[in-house]
């Protein structure tokens, strides 16, 4: 059987995916400006 995780390990877990997607989000956001700026220059 599982132990089931206490609270500050739930929580660190959370923060963890938290900076993850925030990462993932700027990261995205970054190629988005990249490729709007491309378009822009290419003109």
């Amino acid at each position: 059987m599982s132990q089931r995780p206490d609270n500050a390990e739930i929580a660190a877990r959370r923060k963890a995916a938290r900076r993850t997607a925030l990462w993932i989000a700027g990261v995205a956001v970054l190629i988005y400006v990249m490729f709007i700026l491309s378009g822009v220059v290419g003109r």
